[in-house]
């Protein structure tokens, strides 16, 4: 111990009497911690850290698998649901969940909150008691039960100033009086829910938007949480659900989700990051890239540092300092360096974590809750180690080597690196190219792979399109033929807006990842019923919807005025439904109907294929109604505009208000947003390699500086010789050059070879790319060569300004 402190104390003074190297080490492994700090915060937070609940390894995700296609994460139906509740021995508890929109009226302006259907259990089976008050009671999870509400504590006070009388009182949602009868703690999350829900309200069977017929007949809406019992494990839980399965198709042959559908389990919280993991690995492993390649320049100016205290290091061992002894006590300054270097990055990483918890919680889920805990510290405890011991443990070696007689000869100082020395800062280069172009390499795939994401034609022109996404509160809108009447006449209202071109709304944005999937029978093929015929997406629209998305029409008509709800019953599909269920035909004027009324529709018209779930997705069958004649309550109005659009939004806000005053307007947003939003992930896990990218070839292009450099000074006396013997300026020029070069193409090399193989874990992030792109591979080379003439070009006219006779004197 008494040895440990004295090669701390004496580490100490030397790094003092070297406060530029000192500076120089400290801020370059301060920056390659403080990033992997920074990054492995966000990869604590979202995939590391337990969800916020008690006992949360107990906790599963229940969903539907689409047999065929083997499409998973499909919502259960209420009927599956209870089967489970009823039958199932695993289970100590089970819940189900709908997400909605729900319009709170105040005394200010009707809002839009987002909220939540919840069985009774919900609460239980995530082991979260109410701060104030209660959750639900048997008797209000059934039909003509107590309109109640949950609310949740931010709500709580950004809405009625933590205000404890609140419970008991009444609030207005969709246009109904709603007691609240308890309070969520701050605490409280829902990540499988975005954004999170405000208000919770029971009885998940009660959806204004599904109709009684299908809620009781299988049709699949409700996410399902459980929580196992203890002793029984996530395998167990699934032989038995498909046990519930298999007597569910015996009892309900019949049901939507009888035969096409299977249940399936998966740990809560893989069910919320399965996705995110590759993509924050990859994040991770580029950043430690980096780190490595900080590492390396360390490591050089380390031996470079060692070579002048070689006469210091010969007296040491003269004196009777063992190999081991000498060795410990660099390590010592080394890993001194590398805590050093790790508080900056603390500091650093503390300012980077605002910036990395607005990130979309969208795309990266409880990236909020990134910050320096004791997870995080640890990783940055273990780090310094690593760190200080990778860059530290060659140079210490290096030096506790060097030869005792050579060193304290007289005049040895400018001779005595030795060609191990050399060797071993030229490897170090090599590995920091081959690093560099790895991450290169990576980058650029990506990007490429963005860039052709975003030329996928999304079958519609976002530019000038503004959305508005409306709910209409089933008090006041009841039945189909107010629905209807509310998107006539708004629609109407706006297109005579000045400044507007044309305006229509939707049931399903494009792009949203919202669907309603249903069973249809296409003309010549036999309706066998629902949950044996096959499905398609159905979208309903009003007229003016296509001519605003300037949807391409590609045979026969869109929708009018006259497809109304006492007219002829009209069907359009797109292209991918044409050409599937009518090959060689024409799909104009066949029929179509729905599995469970059977009632017929004519095709009038035929469109392109529009991307309604992301941009990288095959496109599906997608069938539009009039809205007249199938409408749905809740929808998007789309306005495209010539002009301003904040003055855009105040005319729709004020027309809507003048339809109907307690109706909220809120979530606006342009359809390029939109667009942006559905590739939120994959562009920022680009941008971020991309930064690590380009600091690795920053740091690259520095080490191979300082190499270069350091290899001329050494080299003085011998380039002074070869100018004194006839050698050119020019020749002395290609000589550091082509030494530099050379040591870039071995890195080069070696980056191809390893990029060959880890580029491959990208080909999961990867679209209309391969993850061996020759043009990528080359593009990547050779901006790092570039960068490494560029960084050799300082030493080699250095090089050739040596004075012949300064060098034959040098020492």
């Amino acid at each position: 111990m008494h040895n440990v402190w004295q090669d701390l104390k004496y580490a100490a003074r030397m790094l003092r009497k070297n406060v530029g190297f000192t500076a120089v080490a400290v801020i370059t492994l301060g920056l390659g911690i403080g990033a992997n700090t920074a990054i492995f915060s966000v990869v604590n937070a979202v995939l590391l850290r337990p969800l916020p609940y008690p006992d949360a390894d107990r906790l599963v995700y229940i969903s539907q698998t689409i047999v065929q296609s083997q499409t998973p994460g499909v919502p259960v139906s209420f009927t599956k649901f209870e089967q489970i509740q009823q039958q199932s021995q695993t289970l100590e508890s089970s819940a189900a969940f709908f997400g909605q929109t729900l319009s709170f009226v105040t005394q200010r302006e009707p809002e839009a909150v987002t909220g939540a259907l919840a069985t009774v259990d919900f609460f239980k089976v995530l082991g979260v008691a109410p701060a104030h008050g209660r959750t639900f009671v048997p008797e209000e999870e059934r039909h003509g039960g107590g309109d109640v509400a949950v609310i949740s504590d931010g709500f709580w006070h950004s809405h009625f100033g933590g205000d404890e009388t609140i419970l008991g009182s009444a609030i207005t949602l969709d246009g109904k009086d709603v007691t609240v009868v308890g309070i969520l703690p701050p605490t409280f999350r829902f990540p499988l829910q975005f954004p999170e829900p405000d208000v919770w309200l029971p009885r998940v069977d009660e959806v204004p938007s599904i109709k009684p017929e299908q809620v009781r007949s299988g049709a699949g809406y409700l996410g399902v949480i459980a929580r196992l019992r203890p002793g029984s494990s996530l395998p167990q839980a699934e032989a038995e659900l498909k046990t519930i399965d298999a007597r569910y198709r015996a009892q309900f042959g019949s049901y939507v989700d009888a035969t096409k559908f299977t249940l399936a389990a998966t740990s809560l919280k893989d069910n919320l990051v399965a996705g995110l993991r590759p993509s924050l690995l990859v994040l991770l492993a580029a950043i430690g890239f980096v780190l490595l390649i900080a590492c390396a320049n360390v490591a050089n100016l380390l031996m470079a540092r060692a070579t002048a205290r070689e006469k210091e290091i010969a007296i040491r061992k003269a004196l009777g300092a063992s190999k081991a002894r000498l060795v410990a006590q660099l390590l010592m300054e080394s890993l001194l360096l590398s805590f050093a270097g790790g508080i900056v990055g603390l500091l650093l990483s503390e300012l980077l974590l605002p910036a990395l918890r607005t990130l979309q919680p969208g795309a990266f889920p409880r990236v909020q809750e990134a910050g320096l805990d004791a997870r995080v510290l640890l990783f940055t405890l273990l780090l310094c180690v690593v760190t200080g011991i990778v860059f530290g443990i060659v140079p210490s070696l290096q030096a506790a080597e060097s030869g005792l007689q050579s060193s304290l000869k007289e005049g040895g100082r400018g001779s005595s690196e030795g060609v191990t020395g050399g060797r071993l800062r030229s490897l170090l280069i090599v590995g920091e190219i081959a690093v560099a172009l790895i991450l290169m390499t990576g980058a650029g795939l990506l990007i490429e792979s963005f860039a052709k994401l975003m030329h996928v034609n999304p079958g519609f022109v976002s530019r000038n399109v503004t959305t508005f996404p409306l709910s209409l509160p089933p008090n006041r809108y009841p039945d189909a033929q107010r629905q209807a009447q509310f998107y006539r006449q708004l629609v109407e209202k706006i297109k005579n807006l000045p400044g507007v071109e044309s305006a229509g709304a939707t049931s399903f944005l494009p792009l949203s990842g919202a669907a309603r999937i249903i069973f249809f029978c296409p003309e010549g093929r036999a309706c066998e019923g629902i949950g044996k015929d096959p499905t398609i997406a159905l979208r309903q629209v009003t007229p003016g919807y296509f001519d605003t998305t300037r949807t391409p029409l590609i045979r026969g008509r869109v929708f009018t005025a006259n497809d109304a709800a006492n007219g002829a019953l009209v069907a359009i599909v797109n292209e991918t439904t044409a050409r599937r269920y009518w090959p060689g035909q024409d799909a104009l004027g066949k029929r179509v109907a729905n599995s469970r009324d059977k009632i017929q529709r004519q095709i009038v018209g035929i469109v392109g294929d529009v991307k309604y779930t992301a941009l990288n997705n095959a496109n599906s069958e997608e069938m539009y109604l009039p809205m007249e004649q199938n409408p749905w309550p809740a929808a998007t109005l789309l306005v495209r505009s010539q002009g301003n659009t904040q003055a855009l939004v105040g005319a729709v806000r004020a027309a809507v208000a003048e339809i109907d005053p307690a109706l909220p307007v809120t979530g606006v947003l342009s359809m390029d947003d939109v667009i942006a939003a559905s590739v939120a992930q994959p562009r920022l896990i680009m941008q971020f390699v991309g930064v690590f990218a380009g600091f690795a070839l920053l740091l690259a292009g520095v080490g191979i500086y300082g190499v270069m450099a350091y290899s001329v000074n050494q080299r003085k006396q011998e380039l002074g010789i070869r100018l004194a013997l006839g050698a050119s300026r020019a020749d002395i020029f290609r000589l550091v050059v082509g030494r530099g070069m050379l040591l870039t193409a071995c890195g080069v090399v070696v980056g191809v070879l390893a990029s060959l193989a880890l580029t491959r874990l990208l080909s999961t992030l990867l679209f209309g790319v391969r993850a061996m792109d020759v043009g990528v591979f080359s593009a990547a080379a050779l901006v790092l060569a570039g960068a490494a003439f560029l960084a050799c070009l300082v030493p080699a006219r250095r090089a050739t300004r040596v004075d012949p006779i300064v060098g034959l004197r040098y020492e």
